[in-house]
């Protein structure tokens, strides 16, 4: 063969050879990332419900981080609501001057005086308790913020089994949620936050983490508040199950008894100065009343509360269990 047919040649198959490694290595980069794809899918497959749930509020909040920086630079326009304000949540006090009068519950001196006692020795205790026979776990006021939001529960609160979790709490106190933040609207999240740390392996359902999925799945309503959906519908996101409860002492006893939980709907009354209500925990019961939960008060949590005191304040009750 001859030189001018040895470069026509080569002029040739080269292109050829070019295409052919072209294809081959597209085929093995294909191959590779089904392979890649197989394995991904065999490791979801493998998470439990719990991790898959923790990944799920963690996306939501990820999500969520395209608008906090918005939030953060508009802070000034977003305004607490005030007593007078249809969404306002007075947990903590200063009711307003025409409002009816709060039932009173027959706390003494010196109740009160055995209740501040039991919060200081939280604080020193790592904020675990038994006032009375009822176990009381909160860490507020021992995590450090430094000055930031802190989106995660302590060892104490993901061991306990019903840990206390406030809204006013300064790892979150002020976290937006819908037109105010958890301080002001997020009683719902926050007893969500509860039942699910208590009732499931779960460990990153911390108040303003369920806040932000309430807020994602359109279950907070602007100008009303959280949806009763929350809990009712939310409930299958977390491995729960919800079923409305008659307002009865019994039945609600019966819930308990199942190992459920009850979260309460009440309005105007012993737990909240509010037109637009408020929610609590119910977590269990002994010959001295309901054990409660209040994401709006550490002191009413710290007591017993009978059902002839709380039945005039109820809207709905909702027992929620593990499926």
């Amino acid at each position: 063969m001859n030189e001018k047919k040895k470069k026509l040649l080569i002029f040739v198959l080269m292109p050829i050879v070019m295409i052919i490694v072209v294809v081959l290595s597209l085929f093995v980069e294909s191959k590779n990332n089904e392979k890649a794809k197989e394995q991904m899918a065999s490791e979801e497959a493998t998470l439990s419900k719990e991790e898959q749930i923790e990944q799920m509020l963690l996306a939501e909040y990820q999500k969520s981080q395209s608008t906090r920086e918005f939030v953060e630079q508009n802070a000034q326009q977003i305004q607490e609501p005030t007593v007078g304000d249809e969404e306002y949540d007075d947990m903590i006090g200063n009711a307003e001057d025409d409002a009816p009068e709060i039932v009173d519950v027959g706390l003494s001196a010196d109740d009160e005086a055995i209740i501040a006692q039991a919060e200081k020795e939280a604080w020193a205790n790592q904020n675990s308790i038994n006032y009375n026979g009822i176990n009381v776990t909160c860490s507020m006021n021992t995590v450090q913020t430094n000055g930031e939001w802190v989106l995660t529960l302590t060892d104490a609160e993901l061991s306990a089994a019903h840990p206390l979790l406030l809204q006013y709490d300064s790892r979150w106190a002020t976290y937006p949620y819908g037109t105010g933040t958890m301080k002001s609207s997020a009683c719902g999240p926050t007893c969500f936050a509860m039942v699910i740390t208590s009732l499931t392996n779960i460990t990153n359902a911390s108040p303003p983490l369920v806040a932000t999925y309430s807020m994602s799945k359109n279950y907070y309503v602007t100008g009303v508040g959280t949806s009763h959906a929350l809990f009712t519908v939310g409930c299958s996101d977390f491995g729960l199950y919800c079923n409305e409860v008659s307002v009865n002492e019994a039945e609600m006893k019966s819930h308990l008894d199942n190992g459920e939980m009850l979260v309460l709907s009440v309005h105007y009354g012993n737990f909240t100065h509010s037109g637009s209500g408020h929610f609590i925990v119910i977590y269990g019961y002994n010959e001295n009343g309901f054990m409660v939960n209040d994401p709006g008060s550490y002191e009413r949590s710290c007591k017993y509360w009978t059902y002839d005191v709380i039945a005039g304040d109820i809207n709905k009750i909702y027992a929620l269990g593990k499926l």
